[in-house]
């Protein structure tokens, strides 16, 4: 420490001098940037108090006479009239047990600031234990940033960015890292549109598997209310009561709900049980309906056919990667399915302590979309999936199934989800409507810092590091989505040879 470069000194122009926030005024030569960590020395015991950079900007002292020389075209060029100044907000400093504790004794006014050392960074930011993955470089000290596994599944992730600033390749990355931990951590991502299959060519199949969604669709599990949905029906109906009376044959029958089963224990009906006391030949158009939108559901199966168990894919297989980009079937049915996926996964884990995974939802505003600003599918579809997430979001970590959100609006995802998954965040560069959503959860200083991030490059905050300030990291790619295999050129080229 006594070797570390020094940058400049406290300064203030009110005279005040604050602890969690200082201004430096920095020696002609030296140079800071956004996110760089720099210390001062603890008034009591010498240990480095760290603070990060959030603003750097040029001090010019204002004469009177300026203005009217500028107007003219004077420019005036005195070196000795500005100065470098930037302003930092605490860390903290570092006990004898290894945890981060606030400065709270004041600092006298203009005592030197450092540069932290990347030996320094590491003490406050490298995660404890074995159990964690490489997520990128800081690019101001060329450290290694690790992220704790512990954390990132006991109070899960968020990763969010516009388009484009590789978001999703920080979560394919992620995943791919966390599989080849000891032990290795098991995932299974719900995928709007097939980018993580690049996951099962990088892994193998013995590791990952790529699974359409409606592959895991159980008839038996649907709510009966869902049918009702399906049809437009309400419960006081004649179709309705004739639909219920139907299943409730069925399920007495232990027999599974197929289009096939339905239509034969339909003609078991009885009118006279249903309380039905009009003619006859009345009843047989309501059976007829009912009859019609059976053969026509797209909830209710022909035949019974093989189910795939979620719970045992994963024992099996480190990734499973639920793909929704097969078929052009309606969210409704894809929502129904999903939460049926999470439910059964969800009840595993509070039902056996020897399993558990991380639940991925990329692109989370189609599963958990923010009450009027982001809504796809039915209500009642939609509010059961939703359900279901919440209570991940908020029990899961504790169970053993972690949550990690990926989307590129903020603003569209429900704001409990987020909040939950607060404590790890890793951003890359956002809209402005986002960046106000993320103020809200996580602080105007994490705001400041995002800025406008280069493509690759994320702020990263959480328990997933040592301390729990933010980051700056420079990802390391180890897995790129499937789409960044056929780029908008690729295509065109291939186009053009076709027609040559």
């Amino acid at each position: 420490m006594d070797g570390s470069l020094k940058l400049g000194h406290t300064y203030s122009l009110t005279g005040e001098y604050r602890l969690d926030q200082i201004t430096i005024l920095l020696m002609r030569g030296r140079e800071l940037a956004k996110g760089d960590l720099v210390y001062v020395k603890h008034p009591k015991n010498h240990e480095p108090v760290l603070y990060q950079v959030t603003k750097v900007f040029p001090h010019k002292r204002v004469r009177e006479y300026e203005e009217s020389l500028l107007s003219e075209g004077k420019l005036i060029f005195d070196v000795d009239d500005s100065a470098l100044h930037a302003e930092a907000y605490q860390w903290g400093w570092m006990d004898n047990d290894g945890s981060v504790r606030p400065l709270r004794f004041p600092l006298p006014p203009n005592i030197p600031v450092y540069l932290a050392e990347r030996q320094l960074v590491e003490k406050f930011t490298k995660p404890s234990g074995d159990w964690k993955f490489l997520l990128g470089t800081d690019p101001s000290t060329e450290l290694d940033v690790e992220l704790g596994l512990y954390p990132l599944i006991r109070q899960s992730c968020l990763i969010c960015g516009s388009v484009g600033t590789g978001k999703t390749t920080t979560a394919v990355s992620m995943i791919a890292r966390a599989v080849n931990v000891s032990p290795p951590v098991r995932f299974l991502i719900v995928d709007k549109d097939g980018e993580y299959s690049s996951l099962i060519e990088n892994l193998g199949v013995d590791k990952a598997l790529k699974v359409p969604w409606s592959s895991f669709f159980q008839a038996g599990d649907i709510p009966w209310d869902d049918y009702l949905a399906e049809f437009g029906w309400q419960k006081t109906w004649w179709n309705s009561k004739i639909l219920f009376q139907a299943l409730k044959i069925l399920y007495s029958q232990s027999a599974p709900v197929t289009k096939t089963n339905l239509k034969k224990v339909l003609q078991l009906v009885d009118s006279d049980k249903l309380g039905f006391n009009k003619k006859e030949d009345e009843f047989e158009l309501y059976r007829m309906q009912v009859q019609n939108a059976i053969f026509m559901s797209k909830l209710i199966p022909l035949e019974t056919s093989d189910v795939l168990d979620p719970v045992k894919l994963l024992k099996d297989r480190l990734v499973v990667v639920m793909d929704l980009s097969d078929g052009k079937d309606t969210w409704e049915q894809k929502h129904i399915v999903v939460a049926q996926v999470l439910r059964k996964i969800f009840n595993e884990a509070l039902e056996n302590r020897k399993f558990g995974c991380i639940v991925v939802l990329e692109e989370a505003m189609y599963y958990a979309p923010q009450h009027g600003v982001f809504e796809i599918g039915e209500k009642e579809s939609r509010g059961r999936l939703l359900s279901v997430i919440k209570e991940i979001a908020t029990n899961g970590g504790r169970n053993g199934i972690g949550l990690w959100v990926v989307t590129q609006r903020l603003a569209t995802v429900e704001k409990t989800v987020i909040t939950q998954c607060a404590n790890n965040i890793i951003c890359h560069s956002l809209e402005d409507l986002d960046k106000q959503r993320l103020a809200e959860i996580m602080g105007q200083e994490f705001i400041d810092l995002i800025g406008d991030l280069p493509p690759g490059e994320a702020v990263v905050k959480g328990t997933a590091l040592k301390c729990k300030f933010p980051i700056w990291v420079k990802v390391l790619p180890e897995v790129y989505p499937a789409s960044s295999l056929s780029t908008p050129m690729s295509r065109f080229i291939h186009m053009n040879s076709q027609i040559n």
